[in-house]
């Protein structure tokens, strides 16, 4: 008989509970590239951004690639025996990582540990969602759990900031290296050796699909991140890897349709309204998180800030992100309306936006930027619990896992990739729009000895870019609200549009109530 925990019998509920956390903070944290370090690993490699960008990319790229499969590989292993071999292969690959000075080798260990990372990730979410929600209350586990890893995360990049700026940009790979040797160990003593369930062959998946589904995300992988170096679609490599990365998904989808055991239904996609609509929501999502680049530029370049000071900025996110699992745990318990807590998520990310509009200048105290930090946590927490309790309901649990592979893909990389290489676009449109609106009072000899004036006009194009791209965010508000309150979440009232179309006749609707209640 398998036991529900993952852990002994003879191991105290308390200890267990305490081992879960051990396991799932580090697991949660690990990364093949953290955030707020990517200029420290860029210079430490002597290599271009955009390397370790992919990397960073990549690492969501595995970790959707992972969780397709990832009930499979649940029914045909012991717990222990994927949490000790994950972590020993996180470990051995933050190891690599930490170890080379190959900016290719950061980009293929980066996928692999997202890979690896999110099978002994949903050895542990498992039994948290157990014990936090016995009843398997999803909205509630949301609000809970993902206030719990957007925290850590962000504590994460501060604390391995935090770390470079006191040793070098190897440490937290090495870090982390130990601690998955750890969790390795503490699997070996603690947990049973029960199986979930009977051993299911591993043949019958269509490896083949999921190769070709990997090759493709990271042919768009490469794509969006090289996209502005190579002159966006003048370069043929680029159009190449975007139009490879789609030939390959597109097959991908028609292999499918005459494969027995699918790895994702598609149709599924096409029909289901929550998970097109919630498709939608992500890449609308994915616009404001690529404005992310424009607070870097601005923080980095303008104001002089470097990692840890930006890691330390971002650290007040944390309190937006709390209010937000506070807000959502409450909206799910009293069954409030859907539209309206996904409205708001968007509307903090308007604030965000709009206060960094109003606030970005030349000079200007750190203690500014506080608040705006706290309505960007809110909007994160708020949209990323939202967005995808719509989108992973009315699932069966066969398709459960391959759509929500599909869709992390999309909430992490197309739609911020995709966002950013507009973005990136666009301010760098402005800063020559603003640098040729300057140069031409320079030319007529204005200012004397005007090439002293070559740092002040850098800085003054990247704010008058900035201002540029944040105002036209700033309106994207609107379609987004719209879009979003014309949607019925699921609490569709048929009742409401049958006295609409009566009242639109000229039909008496009196006796008639709105409500079927």
């Amino acid at each position: 008989m398998y036991n529900q925990g993952p852990f002994a019998d003879w191991v105290p509920k308390p200890v267990m509970l305490l081992l879960i956390l051990i396991f799932i903070c580090p697991i949660l944290a690990i990364s093949g590239v953290y955030s707020n370090n990517i200029l420290d690993v860029t210079r430490g490699l002597a290599t271009y951004t955009e390397y370790i960008l992919l990397a960073n990319n990549a690492t969501t790229i595995g970790m959707g690639i992972a969780i397709i499969i990832v009930l499979r590989i649940k029914t045909r292993f012991r717990s222990k025996e994927i949490i000790t071999a994950s972590t020993i292969a996180l470990a051995f690959l933050s190891y690599t990582i930490g170890a080379t000075d190959n900016p290719l080798v950061v980009v293929i260990g980066s996928f692999f540990i997202g890979f690896f990372k999110m099978f002994p990730m949903i050895e542990m979410i498992l039994p948290l969602m157990f014990i936090i929600t016995p009843k398997g209350e999803r909205g509630k586990f949301y609000a809970i759990f993902y206030t719990l890893s957007i925290c850590i995360t962000q504590l994460t990049a501060y604390l391995m900031a935090n770390l470079i700026s006191n040793s070098n940009w190897q440490a937290p790979y090495y870090i982390m290296s130990i601690l998955m040797l750890i969790i390795a160990s503490l699997s070996l003593i603690f947990q049973h050796n029960q199986r979930f369930s009977f051993k299911v062959p591993l043949y019958q998946l269509d490896w083949v699909a999921l190769v070709l589904l990997s090759i493709s995300a990271m042919s768009f992988n490469i794509g969006f991140t090289f996209m502005r170096q190579q002159g966006w679609f003048s370069s043929p490599y680029i159009v190449g890897f975007l139009l490879i990365g789609f030939i390959l998904f597109i097959y991908v989808m028609y292999k499918q349709k005459f494969v027995k055991r699918k790895l994702i239904n598609f149709n599924k996609i096409i029909k289901k309204v929550n998970v097109w609509h919630s498709i939608i929501l992500l890449m609308l999502m994915g616009i404001y998180l690529a404005s992310s680049s424009i607070f870097t530029n601005y923080t980095v370049g303008v104001l002089g800030y470097n990692s840890l000071i930006t890691a330390k900025l971002n650290l007040w996110q944390i309190p937006g992100i709390i209010l937000a699992g506070v807000y959502a745990f409450y909206s799910f318990k009293y069954n409030w309306k859907l539209k309206y807590y996904i409205a708001s998520g968007f509307i903090a990310y308007f604030i965000h936006t709009f206060m960094l509009y109003l606030s970005i200048q030349p000079q200007m105290n750190i203690e500014y930027l506080y608040i705006p930090m706290i309505m960007k946590g809110a909007g994160v927490g708020i949209l990323f619990i939202g967005i995808w309790f719509y989108g992973s309901n009315y699932l069966e649990l066969y398709d459960l896992f391959g759509i929500l592979g599909i869709l992390l893909i999309i909430r992490t990389f197309i739609a911020t990739a995709s966002a950013g290489a507009l973005i990136s676009w666009a301010t760098y449109q402005g800063q020559w729009q603003s640098l040729n609106d300057m140069s031409s009072y320079l030319d007529i000899g204005a200012f004397p000895n005007g090439i002293r004036f070559y740092k002040t006009s850098q800085i003054s194009a990247i704010l008058a870019s900035s201002k540029i791209v944040l105002g036209s965010l700033c309106w994207l508000i609107v379609p987004i609200l719209i879009f979003v309150l014309t949607h019925h979440y699921g609490q569709f009232n048929y009742r409401r549009v049958i006295l609409f179309k009566k009242i639109i006749r000229g039909n008496s609707i009196k006796g008639y109530k709105y409500a079927s209640k």
